[in-house]
């Protein structure tokens, strides 16, 4: 994981991270098109997600998908699963559609709103967010998230995920708290990022 110094303290303190999983929210998803302008003008096949303060090319291939806040990110073409929709349906222009709420187990770590930091992502394509920034609402702060594993059948954070920022804002209207009683796909073991 490549994170800013400033919050190096969480990946070195497991126990202070919550398990979650995501809920079903609207969004927008269309077809990737490296020559079309998205929201960024005069640059074609470029998106700008202004709540992480993020620019992403889109690919050849994929999609484009506007969130809950009107943020926008490319995703690949196996991460149209997460969506309520068929790949032969998405079209040119941004259509609505549910999420899917999965069996994935994330664990999740609030950083405070008064301390900005940055996370590199790297997905297929780098890209450095910005959480905490000053120039957007924030609640209580930014939370970093990565897939949790089961180690020991405890779920711990995946440190060798590059993990993501989620908006402390909207991060109530995307996920809800887990339990940790239900036993959902997983992996486990060292080479899933179990630590000892």
């Amino acid at each position: 994981m490549q994170i800013s110094e400033n919050i190096r303290w969480i990946t070195e303190q497991p126990s202070k991270w919550k398990l979650y999983r995501n809920r079903s929210y609207r969004a927008k998803i269309q077809l990737a098109n490296p020559q079309q302008i998205y929201n960024v003008p005069e640059q074609p096949g470029v998106v700008y997600n202004f709540l992480e303060d993020a620019y992403e090319k889109v690919g050849e291939t994929g999609y484009v998908v506007t969130g809950a806040a009107g943020e926008m990110w490319p995703i690949g073409e196996k991460a149209v699963g997460k969506y309520r929709i068929l790949p032969e349906d998405i079209t040119n222009e941004p259509q609505e559609v549910e999420t899917v709420e999965l069996d994935t187990v994330y664990a999740a770590i609030r950083i405070p709103a008064e301390m900005p930091f940055t996370l590199e992502t790297d997905y297929g394509e780098k890209a450095l967010l910005r959480g905490n920034r000053p120039e957007i609402g924030h609640s209580a702060g930014d939370y970093v998230m990565v897939p949790a594993v089961l180690c020991g059948g405890v779920y711990q954070p995946d440190f060798q995920d590059s993990g993501r920022i989620i908006n402390g804002a909207i991060f109530e209207r995307l996920y809800r708290r887990f339990n940790g009683s239900a036993q959902p796909p997983h992996r486990e073991g060292a080479a899933a990022g179990c630590t000892s």
